[in-house]
């Protein structure tokens, strides 16, 4: 069992687990044949973004009525949820989020988080489907 709670654990683990991982300093992306999630490793904490779309290829009359259904589904997506990521007002990206202490992280916990999302970005295409320009 390796240890867990540094991002060289982290990063080893996953590779022998299949995904392709690409350190940018802060942030790892981490890609397999069903995902591209971006992981940001602190000492504290693994936090997991994946973009699902830009907020300007959502139909604008509708924002209302899609930001209502994604805070819906923030109920059922649990533990991930929906996030607005707006470092780039010009482009503010719909993510999805999730996080995970390190301290004592351990091998099951972490895969069963990258599969959570992996099936919470399932529903999230199926929610935003008719809403995507």
């Amino acid at each position: 069992m390796s240890k867990l709670n540094t991002k060289v654990g982290i990063t080893t683990f996953l590779s022998n687990q299949g995904y392709n991982i690409t350190d940018r300093g802060a942030v790892l992306l981490l890609e397999n044949d069903e995902l591209n999630i971006g992981g940001l490793i602190t000492d504290e904490q693994i936090e997991f973004v994946i973009d699902l779309c830009s907020i300007n290829d959502l139909d604008k009359n509708k924002l209302q009525e899609i930001y209502e259904k994604i805070l819906d589904e923030n109920t059922e997506i649990l533990p991930s949820s929906f996030g607005i990521d707006s470092d780039n007002p010009k482009d503010k990206r719909l993510v999805l989020v999730d996080s995970l202490a390190i301290e004592n992280l351990d091998e099951n916990e972490l895969l069963l988080t990258l599969d959570a999302l992996a099936l919470n970005v399932i529903d999230a295409y199926d929610l935003l489907e008719e809403y995507l320009k």
